[in-house]
């Protein structure tokens, strides 16, 4: 069983506070052995490995909120393959509880009231920086980030989407060949069997949202040159499938209708259960929220004039993400609702779990340009916990995905045959 305590004694100096230090060190330093040296992939949110190699320079960023021991057992697994490793450390503050509106702070650019440079972004905002260091220092790997879009660069680059010890231990080394198996039956149905189809995703907290899987979307050629990145694509972005097309937007094609509804985001404290209304794949209305639904009513209204190169009209909120979860080991954290444990930003990655995004697609024209124009960008996220995704494909059959939360390739014989040559499949899968 894991065990934990409550210390002071935070390894960044100047930086005093409490929070959970994993003690089981010894299966924290099994998962980090098999990350570091396990081959990595691209396009990945989360990696399946960092593939270190002898002889290598690794610079790994990390802030002063990572658990200690986490730092420690990356910091020796890699000089154990034989690498060399710098650690830069950002110093996120002081310690404290989310607050219901904390997803502006982290997600939403030049709106008032939060200020672009915040507590929350003190991380984020050291990226340029790092990936500055990475390249000027020649550095083989950098380790940085919770999640990343697929970007090309001159090193090879990875993310580190557990701050907390206990979440990483207990997903981290989930079995590659598992994983793989586990991400390909899903998306067989996706992009294989629901290509044309109608999907329908509902979830007990009032979701109830459907839209097609137009052909087009499915043509590589669709996103050349349309200053968007192509994440919606035959490869798959690891722990982060995409259920639906990314833009540009077809505007004679926007069927996205419907309610999404949920009470967790990435990054904030739970709040009362909100309810974005899209019409058209565009939000019309905010019901609920609380605080978060309160800001969100705000922008609706003040960005719904604005027309953002690459929307289909006027206002920042389109729906524009459906992304799905596929490891069935990414747990909460027991300090998730702490500024230290970033909210439910990580959980979003297990198997079953859609997180929605409504907004402007990260680095996007639309971004750049509102970047550029001091106008608000961003978007905000719903997660559904407990949801239920189904296609009605163009010959009139019908998939399931996810069943009331449940990712349904777990199922798969296929991916219980490979799960089983690690031991208790049903243990592994559950």
């Amino acid at each position: 069983m894991a065990m934990y305590k409550e210390t002071r004694d935070y390894w960044s100096a100047g930086i005093g506070f409490e929070l959970n230090v994993f003690e089981d060190l010894d299966a924290l330093s099994r998962a980090a052995d098999v990350l570091v040296t396990r081959p990595g992939i691209p396009r990945s949110f989360v990696p399946a490995g960092f593939g270190v190699k002898p002889g290598e320079r690794v610079l790994l960023g990390v802030n002063s909120f990572y658990d200690s021991e986490l730092v420690k057992a990356l910091v020796k697994a890699i000089v154990k393959a034989g690498a060399t490793v710098d650690v830069v450390c950002t110093d996120m503050g002081s310690e404290r509880e989310l607050r219901e509106d904390d997803e502006y702070f982290g997600f939403i650019y030049n709106w008032k009231g939060y200020p672009n440079e915040n507590e929350i972004r003190n991380w984020s905002a050291r990226r340029d920086w790092i990936e500055r260091r990475a390249e000027d220092g020649g550095y083989d790997l950098l380790i940085h980030g919770t999640g990343q879009p697929p970007i090309e660069r001159p090193y090879r680059s990875d993310t580190l989407p557990w701050t907390s010890a206990e979440a990483f231990a207990h997903s981290a080394a989930f079995p590659r060949d598992v994983w793989d198996a586990i991400e390909r039956s899903s998306w067989d149905l996706i992009w294989n069997k629901g290509r044309g189809g109608r999907v329908r995703i509902t979830d007990p907290e009032g979701t109830d949202f459907s839209y097609t899987l137009f052909e087009e979307y499915y043509d590589p050629n669709y996103y050349k040159d349309s200053g968007f990145l192509p994440m919606f694509g035959e490869k798959t972005l690891l722990a982060h499938l995409l259920a639906t097309p990314t833009p540009p937007y077809m505007p004679d094609k926007l069927d996205c209708e419907g309610i999404i509804a949920g009470s967790t985001c990435h990054f904030s404290c739970p709040y009362p259960t909100v309810s974005a209304h899209i019409e058209g794949g565009k939000l019309v209305r905010v019901d609920g929220g609380g605080k978060y639904g309160d800001v969100w009513r705000e922008m609706l209204e003040g960005t719904k004039d604005i027309h953002y190169p690459g929307h289909p009209g006027p206002g920042l909120f389109y729906h524009w993400e459906a992304a799905i979860g596929t490891n069935p080991k990414m747990i909460r954290p027991s300090n998730a609702f702490m500024l230290s444990g970033c909210g439910t930003t990580f959980e979003r990655l297990r198997s079953g779990i859609i997180h929605m995004g409504i907004g402007s697609a990260p680095r996007s024209k639309s971004e750049l340009w509102a970047a550029e124009n001091g106008l608000p960008y961003g978007h905000l996220h719903i997660h559904l916990l407990h949801c239920t995704m189904k296609i009605k494909a163009k010959d009139g059959k019908e998939y399931t995905v996810i069943d009331n939360g449940h990712l349904t390739s777990l199922d798969d014989p296929a991916v219980i045959a490979i799960a089983e040559k690690h031991g208790d499949a049903g243990a592994l899968l559950k």
